[in-house]
């Protein structure tokens, strides 16, 4: 039977990036306690080529696999076959660190309920992304669900991408593939958590916070740097978790960071 809120991290990995995840295993010690780091790679050479494979569950992709999206392509695979193991997915890239002060199994528990409760996903007004949001969009099956999806987007205007926690619902996966092509060989232009949010505006009454005319930021928040920590009060009180963030962020705001239990840091290789 699955122990109830149970996480993992799914991470896909590739040799330039391994060093990210070498210098991850001199604090498994405090990730162990809270949750399942699992690496997908992409073949067994590249797997033989990880010296820590011990240290972490695995999975290497099938061979003979064809897609153009091979990021989305190993991240929907490992969710697909680890769907009824865990309770939540927190689904990254392998430039990260933790914050090891807030890594705690409550506090990660605590930003994922924040998530679920707030049902808010927090975007930005570009004119870049269309493209990408339109996309994504798409890939549902149902026509009536990509009309709604380009109307709740501002015609494919609002971009979220990464603009909080990566996570997955594992109760919601088998719905979730069920309602997108997934069997379909995905593209560049098909960003994994951009689709499980639009899954979540759909079918969990999930709501766009458009941030444009709140901090004046015509963007996601991937990647949010701010001097002003009054724009960070102001994401609070519109219950943005902080639960991941850019190095600088940290470092410019330490303290209050450190207060709003932020866990993680990733883009480490844009520092």
């Amino acid at each position: 039977m699955l122990k109830e809120n149970t996480i993992a991290f799914i991470i896909p990995i590739h040799p330039p990036k391994f060093h990210f995840i070498y210098n991850l295993t001199k604090k498994l010690n405090i990730i162990n306690k809270c949750c399942d780091i699992v690496l997908i790679f992409s073949n067994e050479n590249e797997y033989n080529k990880f010296i820590y494979k011990d240290e972490f569950k695995t999975i290497i992709l099938p061979p003979n696999y064809k897609t153009n999206n091979i990021v989305t392509f190993k991240k929907f695979h490992a969710l697909n076959i680890l769907k009824q193991n865990y309770s939540y997915y927190i689904v990254c890239d392998s430039e990260i660190d933790i914050i090891d002060e807030n890594f705690t199994y409550e506090n990660i528990l605590m930003k994922i309920n924040e998530f679920y409760n707030s049902k808010k996903i927090f975007s930005g007004e570009s004119s870049n992304c269309q493209k990408i949001i339109q996309t994504s969009c798409n890939i549902f099956k149902s026509t009536d669900d990509k009309n709604k999806l380009k109307k709740l987007t501002k015609d494919y205007k609002l971009y979220y991408w990464w603009s909080d926690l990566p996570v997955y619902k594992g109760s919601h996966l088998d719905d979730f593939f069920s309602k997108i092509n997934y069997d379909m060989n995905f593209v560049w232009r098909h960003f994994d958590h951009k689709i499980y949010l639009n899954y979540l505006v759909l079918y969990y009454n999930f709501k766009f916070i458009n941030i444009t005319p709140i901090i004046g930021i015509e963007w996601s928040l991937e990647s949010y740097k701010d001097k002003n920590i009054n724009n960070l009060e102001i994401l609070k009180k519109h219950s943005y978790t902080f639960s991941w963030i850019v190095p600088w962020l940290f470092n410019k705001h330490k303290k209050y960071i450190m207060k709003n239990g932020s866990f993680l840091l990733y883009h480490l290789d844009r520092i």
